[in-house]
Order: C-alpha cells, then sequence, then structure tokens
C-alpha cells in the first residue's frame, strides 16, 4: 500500500484498518509519501512501513525508493491512496507487471485543484476502487470490472479502547458536534451562523468543533463571541473522537459543494455508531449513507435556515431523535462493516490477479 502521507485523516484511517485486517493469506506493507502519527499506529499493529518523504515539491527520489522497497517486498499487488502515490508507484508496476489499484477517490467530486492530473492518475491505474458511487461516476468510471465501490468499514471495536464519553445524563440542554477539517471545504461559518442564532432564541445549546486544519485559528477568531459565552467549544479530538462524538445529540456535517463533496464520510459512519440522528449537506455521497428523514435529516448546503430547523425539530423531538440514531447504529451494523470492506478490496485484489 502506497500512500500520499500518514496524516489524521479518514483515507489514513481506512488504509490502517484495511491493512492490519487481511484475511489469512494476505499481508500488507505500507510506503508513505510523507510521515504523520498513523505510522505510529501502524507500527503498532505490526503492519511493516516505511516513509520515503520528498525533500522539495518535483524531488524525484521517493519514486527511486519506493522502487527499491518495491524490488525487496515483491508485492503480488500496489494499491495507492492518492494522486502522488499512484504516480510514484506507476513506473515500479509498470516494469514489472504488478497490478496498480488506485483507491484515491475518497471524495464525491474530483476535487478543483489538481483535477487533470487527479484525473490522469485514476485514468492510469489497472482498478479503480472508490468509497462511493457518486465519486466513481464523478471520475467518469463506469462500475464493474475496472471500476468498484467499496465503502468505508467501521471498526466497532474502537469502542473499546476508547475512553469512556461524559455522562451526557449530568447535563441540561443540547449538544451539538461537527467532527472535520478545518478548511474551505467544510462549512463551519454556517455552524457558527447557525449557532449564534439558535443560542439567541433560547439557552441550552452547546456546539463542540473537533477538528484540525489551517483555518482552526481563523475560525476560533470569528467565532470568539461564542467561545466567550460558553456556546461553541474547540476541544482537541485527537486521533479518537468517539468520546467526543458520544457526548453529543446530534452529529452535524457541514460541506461546501462548489469547493468538495463527501464520499464515504468517517465523520457520520462516528456519529451513527454512537447513536446520534445525523444532520448533513445533502451532495456527493452522504445520501448513500444517510437516509433522509429515518437515520438523519438532509439540507441544502449553505442553508441556514434549513439548519435551523433541523437541530430545532430533533431537539423538540428527543424520541425522533433517538429512534433516527438507533436506526443510524443498525444500519451501520448491517452496511458498513470491516468485513464487508475488507472483503471488497480482497475481491478486487484476486479479480486482477486472475486476468493479470
Amino acid at each position: 500500500m502506497v500512500v500520499d502521507g500518514l496524516w489524521n485523516g479518514g483515507a489514513e484511517r481506512q488504509m490502517t484498518l484495511l491493512a492490519s485486517s487481511l484475511p489469512e493469506g494476505w499481508s500488507a506493507s505500507v510506503a508513505s509519501l510523507e510521515d504523520g502519527p498513523y505510522r505510529s499506529v501502524l507500527e503498532g499493529l505490526g503492519v511493516e512501513t516505511h516513509v520515503v518523504p520528498r525533500r522539495f515539491r518535483l524531488d524525484p527520489t521517493p519514486v527511486v525508493r519506493l522502487w527499491r522497497l518495491a524490488v525487496r517486498a515483491r508485492p503480488d499487488v500496489v494499491h495507492s491512496w492518492g494522486w502522488m502515490s499512484t504516480l510514484a508507484a506507476l513506473p515500479y508496476c509498470r516494469a514489472y507487471g504488478v497490478p496498480l489499484v488506485s483507491g484515491s477517490i475518497r471524495h464525491g467530486c474530483v476535487p478543483r485543484r489538481r483535477a487533470n492530473i487527479d484525473k490522469l492518475s485514476v485514468r492510469l491505474a489497472d482498478a479503480v476502487i472508490a468509497n462511493s458511487r457518486s465519486g466513481l461516476a464523478a471520475y467518469g468510471v463506469p462500475e464493474g470490472d475496472r471500476g468498484r465501490v467499496v465503502y468505508n468499514g467501521f471498526e466497532f471495536g474502537r469502542f473499546e479502547r476508547a475512553s469512556p464519553p461524559a455522562d451526557s445524563s449530568l447535563r441540561d440542554g443540547t449538544t451539538v458536534i461537527m467532527a472535520a477539517r478545518m478548511f474551505l471545504e467544510k462549512d463551519w461559518r454556517l455552524l457558527f451562523t447557525t449557532a449564534r442564532s439558535l443560542s439567541r432564541e433560547a439557552q441550552g445549546w452547546r456546539f463542540l468543533a473537533v477538528g484540525d486544519g489551517p483555518d482552526r485559528d481563523a475560525l476560533m477568531a470569528d467565532s470568539a463571541d461564542l467561545v466567550n459565552a460558553g456556546v461553541v467549544e474547540f476541544p482537541h479530538g485527537g486521533l479518537e473522537v468517539l468520546p467526543l462524538i458520544a457526548s453529543a445529540d446530534i452529529g452535524v456535517l457541514l460541506t461546501d459543494p462548489v469547493r468538495h463533496e463527501e464520499g464515504c464520510s468517517n465523520s457520520i459512519m462516528e456519529y451513527m455508531a454512537c447513536g446520534l440522528a445525523v444532520v448533513a449537506t445533502e451532495s456527493g455521497g452522504t445520501p448513500e449513507i444517510v437516509e433522509d428523514g429515518v437515520t438523519g435529516v438532509l439540507i441544502p448546503a449553505h442553508d441556514a435556515d434549513a439548519l435551523s430547523e433541523a437541530l430545532r425539530a430533533l431537539r423538540d423531538d428527543p424520541a425522533r431523535s433517538r429512534a433516527m440514531g438507533q436506526a443510524g447504529r443498525r444500519s451501520l451494523e448491517q452496511r458498513f462493516t470491516v468485513e464487508q470492506m475488507v472483503s471488497g478490496f480482497v475481491s478486487a485484489y484476486e479479480s486482477l490477479l486472475q486476468t493479470g
């Protein structure tokens, strides 16, 4: 498995889960073009991990070092998780006739930045695996032998390793959480605009903004009034956010579809695992996970009125909110298991080896 980086993100979590959960007869090693916190997680799970970093933007040496690693490992399949890692692995795969699987489609759209090179990396791979039908369609890859959809899997064993959440029965009010990267692709400002409006209407609202990213400081500054009023908090989730999510009542994921559309969101799966009703932007792969009116509420992008209405309705009808959370948990247990995810990837590997 070749990855662009070992950062704290959804793709890295899924890659680590897959690498450590392969069935008997399969094993994985990981090579990354950039270091990050998931290196220690992989090593702790016994997965052989190498970092071949770039010294500067167009540094070719990672391709050479990756080639050498692959020559020693003699992989049957190379599975890349980003456009850079796909292009870096391509020379070795072509020279040695090793099938290359691109798993870089992790969104429900083609990113505006680097769109051409993203599409090129997907086109050059022998097989393409996306985590949503929306993503596969956005890249123009037909679903079939070359293009497949494998949804993310949720590891329920995380609850056993996580710290217990705070007892939500000891507090009053309604807690809303959004766990996501803090950058322009996520519509954090819509969340804070809504928090400001709802807190003026009634007391008891609490919003948890969980995530890291380049816009974190700016978002904290813009919402300083809400922080000072105790309406918004910015706790650090680290690598395990389940205790924070489990302490909330409603899980929110807001996206700016002009810049980004979700694929199979890890955050939404975490909300569902914790039994939270979900409120999310209706775009990309989100409708493939969230059934509107059953496991959550889907709202139009940038619609503060729709967001406020959805949150008020769930606060005012806790029985409906709990029913949505329970339905979401059941859906996760039936459709998004680790076993189903691993089986989907292994099936794609085996198909390539049989036809190669």
